[in-house]
Formats: C-alpha cells, structure tokens, sequence
C-alpha cells in the first residue's frame, strides 16, 4: 500500500502546491487593498477575493473573510456577490473537510444563481457540487453534476470549465479504478488545454494521466508524461511543485526496478535497462527532491524522499545506507509530528484563552447575580436562604451528571477543579470509526421516529460494547461512531481492547434489522498511534482527538467493506504483540485520500 498510493495520489499534492503557492502571493497583494476598501460591489468582489486565495492556506480565516463578503452583499442587496460569497464559503468548508456545510453553501449560491439565471454560476453550482459527493464517495450523485456542469459549459462554449470538467470526470473514474475511461477524459481535455494554451490546466492533465500510465504499470508512457510536467514547472518555476513530480519520478524507477524481472518489455523500458541502473537513477531523482526540499523547507519532501531511498538502498544491498537513510527519514517524521502537535496544542491553548476571557466575564454577572440572591435569603430568612441552598444543589448535581455524560469522568474532574487548557498528548492508542451501510438511503423516506430508535439501539449497544472492553466513545456523528482506547487512561493493551470490541459488534450487530426487515450492515476502520486529545468549547464540551492516526482509521473505514474490520499494517503489528485468534486478510493496493 505505502508505494502504489504515493504515485495515484501525488496529482492533489502538485494541485495543491501550485494553489498554495498562487494564494499567498495574492493574499499579499489583495489584503493591502483592504484599509481602501468601499461598501460597494468592489469591497464584495475584494473579500471574496481574499476568502477564495485562503482555501488552501488557512479556511477559517478564509470563512472568516468570505462570511464578511456576504454580509456586505446582504447590506447592499447584491444577488450575483451573494452566490459568489455563498460558493467562496463552500470552498473551504471543503477544505476544512467539513462536507455538509460546504454542500449547504454549494446549494445555497446555486438557488440565487438560477433565480439571476447566471450560467456560469450555475455550472460552477455543479462542479462543487459534484466535488463534495466524489469526496465522500457518493459517486453516481457526482457523476450526474459533472455532467451537469459539463453540459452548460459547452452551450456556453467556455473552453477553460470544459476542461475543468472533462478533468474532474477523469478524476472520478479514477476513483473508481475505471483507468480506461479516466485515461479518455484526461486525454480531452489535454487537447483542448493545449488548443486554448492553458498552462496551468496543461500541467495538471499530464500529471493525470501519467499517474494512470503508473498505476497501469505502463512506466515507460508514465514517465514521458512526468518529464512534460517538469519541463513546463521549470518555465513557470514552481519548487512545491517540482520536488512532488521529482519524488514520483525516482518512485517510479524504484518500481520499474521491483518489476525488473517482468517478461513485460514495458515495466522494464527496454532489455538493456537493468535493475541497478533503474534504482541509481531512482536515488538521482529522489535525491534532486531532497535538495530543493531543502531550498525550500519543505520536510515532508525529504521525509518521503528519504524513505523511498532508503527501500532502494535495501534493493541494492547496501544495508548500512538502507538503515542510515532510514534513520534519518525517522527523525525528520518525528520532527514534523512534534510541530504539528505542538502547532494543535498552541491552538488549543489560543482557544481556551479566548474563552476563558468569556468565561471571566460570566462569572462575574453571576457573582452579581449570587449577591442579590443573597439579599434576598437575608429578608427570606432561614428558610428561604435553606431553599435556594437546595435550589443551587440540584442544579449543581444535574451540571455533574451532564458533565459526565459528555466527557470522561478524569476529564469532567479536571474540569471542575478549573485546570485551564486541557491538552494531552498520548504515545499510544486506537481509534476505531464504525459507519452504518447505506444508512442515509435507507433513512430517506423512513419514519424519523423509527429512525432514531434504530441508531438508539445500535449505539447503545456499541455504548455497552465499549464499557465492557475499556474503550471511552467520543462523539457520533450522523451514522457514524467514535471510540478510542488508550485515552484518558494509557491502556498498554488499547489495540488487543479495541479489537475485541470490532469483533463483538460484527457478531451482534447481525441481529439488528428495520421493520421492513432490512438488514444493518457497517464498516468499521482502525488505526493506532500517537494522538493529541482536548476539550473544546464553552456551552457544548466536546472532548475530541487529533493527530494522523485518527485521519488514518477514518479513511480505513470509509474504504472499507461491508461487514468487514479494516486496519491498518500499524495496528495489525501492534495487536500481533498480544495472544488471541486474530486472523487476517490483505487487501491489497488501493487509494486513501490525503495519504
């Protein structure tokens, strides 16, 4: 898994990287317009400006300005700055991985969008549209407002969305491993890319379809296509960019030289290539990764970089640089795992600053408040001053009981004593996500109250199941359930915990069906790993968990099978640790968002 999902997924990277770096030299300009801005469709067209170039830098702050463009737009009764705002706003709750709210923005800019009768929005209205479903893996829905999109594009003759268009439907067959008819949409679009001259749509078209020709072991095809994009990076000078194309391209001579002894002519180029030459040029390129990774600053370059040097070197024999270079990718992993944590700690504390402030500000009207009801017990007398006593002890007795029901019982304690931030950081634990199969279908023209009593009975069930096996439940979220093991309390055997918890929900929950009879089915995801836990909020606690291990057993379970436990290679080694009857099957090579 850990080579094939470099390759198939380096195009997002490369797409992201050319965002990132047009975005903030746009955030510079734009924002030193701002101190000039006027209330008018102008200072609408700026804001949104500004919240659309932070999508992939920063999309709170990119929510934050796209939210003032809308307000603006409300105040002058501006329809088409309105949809604007509302599509602005979507994208990046789209790049916050919040889906719903995207979808709602999406939909809400499409209604004013046909009320104006604006085409082009319109079109645009689908795309996004079509985007969120294709990300959370609703493919027919995504297909149908692409096709949608692409439709109005060509009445309108608007070359530049069509291939935007045709793009993202090569995108979503990919998904889907249909490489035939994604290879057909990319290579349409490539030919109109290069009709118009579009560079940037030139670039990513051939970054598409060399990562078909790679997963399609055609390394030969593959790599004419990679060496295009790098040709054209360097016209354009973009080193996020060339170090992602730079890595894929030493990967693949790295594969070309694991299929070396492949009677396919293909895999091996030609005859004369053999499987030492194919590494040497592997490292050549990796190692151009790593200098301009450096150049730059950019540790996951040379982190990723390193590891797959370090596979060469084991495939040349040469053990000692093996290891020495695999060292060296350790250390610099465990240099950007502390920053990131400590980046999510230091938000955490900013936050819980921010609402201790509040707070402050609170207790103080309730001490005001506390001191008339002390006036008034003083003319009330003993008895009166006995019943407000009593008052303030029920209340404080059902805010502990809710307390409790919210949060784990060491977190509630901690609270009460007024420990001010929590933030944790834990070694080790497992994360387990369990999602119900075609639930929402299933729901669509259901009756709620049926509805709700069925999830009722299951999480409570799943409730149980994790009181007996030592697991603390985190949140649901729609269908779908959050436990973890290890967390409050360090548990040396979270993995074995968990495990036996999956295993008895994939024994019980085949007792559960609808009225109609219709079968419950799941998926559940595991990952373990180190993991950052807090308390979020004011009025609504929620104490929650960050770190790659958590987005790893999410995507687990979103891959996964009906009726089946996916794990990953981490958590299997981790259980193998304990003694039980654990079997397990591979699955082989597929596509994980974001990995």
């Amino acid at each position: 898994m850990k080579i094939l999902l470099i390759i198939i997924t380096f195009v997002l990277t490369l797409s992201t990287a050319i965002a990132q770096l047009q975005g903030q030299a746009k955030i510079d300009s734009l924002l030193k317009e701002l101190p000039k801005m006027k209330e008018d469709t102008n200072g609408v067209d700026l804001l949104t400006l500004i919240s659309f170039a932070y999508r992939n830098l920063d999309p709170d702050k990119g929510v934050f300005y796209g939210e003032k463009g809308l307000k603006l737009s409300n105040k002058i009764e501006w329809e088409f700055g309105q949809s604007t705002c509302y599509r602005s706003l979507g994208l990046n709750y789209l790049s916050k991985s919040n889906y719903p709210k995207a979808l709602e923005q999406y939909h809400k800019a499409l209604k004013i969008d046909e009320k104006i009768n604006n085409k082009i929005g319109i079109a645009k209205n689908y795309d996004n549209i079509a985007t969120v479903y294709s990300y959370t893996l609703k493919y027919d829905k995504a297909l149908s407002y692409y096709l949608k999109a692409l439709d109005i594009n060509k009445k309108l003759n608007n070359k530049i969305l069509i291939s935007s268009n045709l793009l993202n439907i090569g995108s979503l067959y990919g998904q889907q491993y249909n490489y035939s008819l994604a290879l057909e949409y990319f290579q349409k679009a490539l030919v109109i890319d290069e009709e118009i001259r579009n560079l940037g749509g030139i670039i990513k078209d051939l970054a598409n379809i060399g990562t078909i020709y790679a997963t399609q072991k055609k390394y030969s095809k593959a790599l004419l296509n990679l060496n295009k994009v790098l040709d054209y990076l360097n016209q354009v000078g973009n080193s996020r960019a060339k170090v992602t194309i730079l890595g894929n391209i030493g990967h693949i001579y790295l594969r070309i030289a694991l299929d070396s002894n492949s009677n396919n002519n293909e895999n091996r180029l030609n005859s004369t290539l053999d499987k030492e030459v194919n590494l040497n040029k592997s490292i050549e390129y990796l190692n151009s990764a790593i200098l301009l990774s450096k150049e730059i600053g950019d540790l996951d370059g040379i982190s990723l970089a390193l590891y797959h040097i370090s596979n060469a070197y084991t495939e040349k024999g040469d053990y000692k640089k093996a290891f020495e270079t695999y060292k060296e990718y350790k250390s610099i992993k465990d240099t950007i795992f502390s920053s990131e944590n400590q980046t999510k700690i230091a938000n955490l504390e900013a936050k819980r600053e921010n609402e201790l402030k509040e707070k402050e500000i609170e207790i103080l009207k309730k001490e005001k408040e506390n001191q008339k009801l002390q006036r008034y017990a003083m003319f009330g007398g003993i008895a009166g001053l006995g019943i407000i006593i009593g008052l303030i002890l029920i209340q404080r007795r059902k805010s502990e009981k809710l307390l409790l029901n919210v949060l784990p019982a060491k977190i509630s304690k901690r609270l009460k004593a007024k420990e001010h931030p929590i933030a944790d950081h834990f070694d080790g634990a497992s994360i387990m996500f369990i999602d119900l199969v075609g639930f929402t279908k299933m729901s669509s023209n259901a009756n709620p109250k049926e509805i709700v009593s069925l999830l009722n009975d299951i999480f409570t069930l799943f409730d149980k199941l994790a009181d007996r096996h030592g697991l603390e439940k985190i949140k649901t979220i729609g269908d779908a359930y959050m436990a973890v093991a290890g967390i409050p309390e360090i548990q040396a055997d979270h993995a074995k915990r968990t495990a036996q918890m999956a295993l008895d929900i994939k024994s019980e929950i085949k007792y559960f069906k609808t009225n109609d009879g219709t079968e419950i089915k799941f998926r559940i995801g595991i990952d373990c790993g180190s993991v950052v836990a807090g308390v979020i909020g004011e009025k609504k606690f929620i104490y929650d968990l960050w770190s790659d291990a958590v987005n790893t057993a999410s995507r687990m379970e979103s891959t996964g099978e009906s009726g089946q436990i996916q794990i990953t290679e981490n958590f299997k080694s981790e259980l193998e640790k304990f003694e039980g009857n654990w079997n397990f099957t591979l699955r082989g090579e597929f596509e994980i968002k974001g990995k």
